[in-house]
């Protein structure tokens, strides 16, 4: 053969040359893989909750503090997680390398049966921060498996590389180093392509678009969504942050949508199925965000695996509703800390002298040994029985919750109704506290959140159905580190607020008053959605004693609104037959006790208070002085708030009305964060399309127009969606901010300033008389 220099022509020659040199000098720079490595490039034999496994053997190490959660390691999903290798012979093992996040344990096992694993090595968690080395060249083991496991530190678990040796090399190895993309920030970057990729999917279709055109124009966002997919599993588990990030996704689509509905409609009218796909998508997003999209929030401490029961919250509410009548408002923090010590302590309340509790009669935290009294008289409301029965339950959770169920002991105890008791007893009093009834009671919120999806589809149309159920899942209202998804019955009274919503709509009056009586007997907060259907009807009684300057004759008023009576009576006895019945079973001092404790609640200053307090005086140390010298304003900013609400229900349907008096609870009250997740519901104000006869905006005829007496309202889809979203985008910025106390302040801002946007849009489109 011609030697290259006759081959390659003149100007070629020393390109060649150049090349050969520069990848010979790579070469000659890469480190040679460690020798001996009994797994270098081998595949797993088996995983199990173990992500990017390829790269535990592929001879490249992240930089050392590196990132956790990167493209160069492979995340263990739990304390169950583990991964296997075949080494095809029995092979003494004699020394192992492993980089790793810094606090965690990782525990190699071998095996000659594949049955059962001898401890092979512990690599030790590190002070440092990031992932880090373990090395050990003092091993003794043989076998053909080796299993590699995680335990301890905070539950995030990574490893980059894994190397074992049969023969003691000189030294630890010295890798290729490879700077790893962040996967969180991987699957942030793949979920803006997402939304990019609708918007250009909304804005290159139109109303007269054929169907391939369709089809065509749908393979960039389904493209998109299967990258995005991939990212998410690559990186799994997802942190709070990328979370938050598809919440935030979720409702900049159904942004996109909102707008391309609202512009070029005349030239360039959006197709309507186009539309409804970006806010299904939006709406599934959102909800599977609620559901932290499918990966439970809480640890089982026995059984070291991840727990959907949402321990924080039944470990109070499950003995409240079960031993309600021996616990009452007072009682659970006492017998659990009594129950706990004969439990573990020998019966010594000695022995928790220091233990903090709150006392529940007065908010006030003590030390156990102040309250030994206290305790003590809540051990004898119970018999010999019940306290086995309750100790029983209480178990559960101290085995589930470990180290954390005595610090729980500081929070506010229960604050639910006697009539929610009711209802609780059904799933949680026959049965000992266990995960499978937990669950079961967990699961119940889901299925009553579907219902309501699918009424409120029938009721108000497809859109508003979606964009309530994306605001639903995208609001950041909810979270508090975590939110209510695996506690039983938290969403109860906002499903039958909901289902109150639709009655109204669909003109069931009576059905319409029992589901917002019994709302209202549920949490209380309700009621001023009754306060609200009975505006319209206020205004009008008003109007007509001005114009005629005589008293009403109240036989035609009670004709003339003879649906706002039916509603309102129909709420009425349903309140009162509940509270007569809860009487009865739990002696009406239950409520008593109850008014006692939401009074406490109302006028304590939470960290994560959502009101229109926190808003003027704040939430920290000083807020009680800032409301002395603040109460005018307060007053004045209330009054007005009260007075523009009474302006905007003046007129409108019962079902609007009723929405538009929601946010009330913001004022009249100090509500915990939790229960300004009723925002979703006034996504059903988008009800009315513009021909105003009750046709939904996406041409579909609801069930029936508003009361045929009140002149229907013209509220423009996008001019509901677009204040009620922009809160949920905000929510992912104010979710960023580690200090709780501002991120909450951020939040009730954000809260007033949409809810003012959207309030200031609603008298724009006057009612046609």
């Amino acid at each position: 053969m011609a030697p290259p220099s006759r081959i390659l022509p003149p100007r070629l020659r020393l390109s060649w040359l150049i090349l050969l040199a520069s990848a010979l000098a790579v070469t000659g720079a890469r480190p040679a893989r460690a020798a001996g490595n009994l797994l270098a490039g081998l595949s797993p034999s088996h995983t199990s909750g173990v992500s990017n496994v390829r790269v535990l053997t592929d001879d490249l190490a992240a930089f050392e503090g590196a990132e956790w959660n990167t493209t160069v390691a492979a995340v263990f999903e739990s304390e169950r997680a583990f991964v296997e290798f075949d080494l095809g012979r029995s092979v003494k093992i004699s020394a192992a390398y492993l980089q790793g996040d810094n606090n965690d344990e990782y525990l190699l096992s071998i095996s000659e049966d594949h049955s059962r694993f001898t401890p092979l090595w512990t690599a030790a968690s590190r002070s440092e921060a990031g992932l880090r080395e373990r090395w050990s060249d003092g091993l003794s083991g043989q076998g053909r498996w080796v299993r590699v496991a995680v335990r301890g530190g905070d539950q995030a678990y990574s490893v980059s590389e894994l190397q074992l040796f049969e023969e003691r090399p000189p030294a630890m190895p010295v890798l290729r180093r490879a700077p790893g993309e962040s996967q969180g920030a991987r699957v942030r970057t793949h979920l803006l392509y997402l939304v990019a990729a609708f918007g250009a999917f909304l804005f290159l279709t139109w109303a007269t678009a054929t169907r391939w055109h369709l089809l065509i124009a749908a393979i960039l966002p389904s493209l998109a969504a299967w990258l995005a997919l991939d990212a998410v599993d690559r990186a799994w588990p997802l942190g709070g942050r990328e979370v938050s990030f598809v919440r935030a996704t979720a409702a900049a689509i159904a942004l996109l949508a909102a707008v391309r509905g609202a512009v070029l409609i005349r030239r360039w009218p959006a197709h309507r199925w186009a539309i409804n796909a970006a806010l299904a998508t939006s709406a599934v997003m959102a909800f599977a965000s609620f559901y932290n999209l499918g990966r439970p929030q809480f640890l089982d401490h026995a059984g070291g695996h991840p727990e959907f029961v949402h321990t924080y919250d039944m470990r109070v509410y499950q003995p409240f509703a079960k031993y309600f009548d021996e616990l009452q408002y007072d009682g659970v923090y006492a017998a659990s800390v009594l129950a706990f010590a004969e439990d573990q302590r020998g019966g010594s309340l000695e022995s928790l002298g220091s233990q903090e509790v709150r006392g529940l009669l007065d908010h006030r935290v003590r030390h156990v040994s102040e309250m030994a009294n206290d305790i003590h008289a809540v051990r004898q409301r119970f018999t010999d029985q019940r306290w086995a029965e309750l100790k029983q339950d209480l178990r559960y959770f101290e085995k589930v919750m470990g180290p954390e169920f005595l610090s729980t002991l500081t929070d506010h105890g229960a604050n639910a109704t006697p009539a929610w008791v009711f209802f609780a007893r059904i799933l949680l009093g026959h049965a000992p506290a266990s995960e499978g009834l937990l669950v079961f009671g967990g699961l119940v919120d889901g299925i009553l959140l579907i219902l309501l999806a699918l009424v409120m589809w029938r009721s108000f149309g497809l859109r508003p159905m979606l964009l309530a159920m994306t605001v639903f899942g995208a609001t950041d209202l909810y979270m508090f580190g975590t939110n209510w998804t695996g506690a039983t019955l938290r969403h109860d009274w906002l499903v039958l607020l909901g289902l109150g919503a639709c009655a109204l709509k669909t003109e069931r009056w009576v059905a319409a008053g029992i589901c917002l009586g019994l709302s209202a007997m549920i949490r209380a907060f309700p009621a001023v959605a009754l306060v609200g259907l009975a505006l319209p009807a206020l205004w009008e009684i008003g109007e007509r004693w001005r114009r005629e300057r005589r008293r009403p004759d109240w036989k035609g008023v009670l004709e003339t609104h003879s649906d706002t009576v039916r509603v309102l009576v129909s709420a009425a006895a349903c309140m009162a037959g509940m509270f007569l019945l809860t009487g009865f079973l739990y002696s009406f001092g239950s409520w008593v006790n109850w008014w006692h404790k939401v009074t406490l609640l109302n006028r304590d200053v939470g960290l994560n208070e959502v009101s229109l307090r926190a808003l003027i005086v704040g939430v920290d140390a000083s807020a009680f002085s800032a409301l002395r010298d603040r109460r005018i304003l307060l007053i004045a900013v209330a009054i007005g708030s009260v007075v523009c609400i009474a302006v905007l229900a003046r007129r409108r349907p019962l079902h609007q009305a009723m929405l538009i008096a929601l946010p009330l609870v913001l004022i009249l009250s100090n509500p915990s964060n939790y229960y300004s997740h009723f925002v979703f519901l006034l996504a059903l104000l988008a009800n009315v399309g513009p021909d105003g006869r009750g046709r939904d905006v996406d041409g579909s005829e609801s069930v029936a127009s508003a009361s045929a007496r009140a002149v229907p309202f013209e509220v423009p889809f996008h001019r509901v969606a677009a204040p009620l979203l922009a809160l949920c985008l905000g929510g992912y910025w104010a979710s960023l901010d580690p200090d709780l106390e501002r991120h909450f302040q951020d939040s009730t801002a954000l809260l007033f300033l949409s809810l003012g946007w959207l309030y200031a849009v609603l008298p724009r489109r006057a009612p046609v008389t």
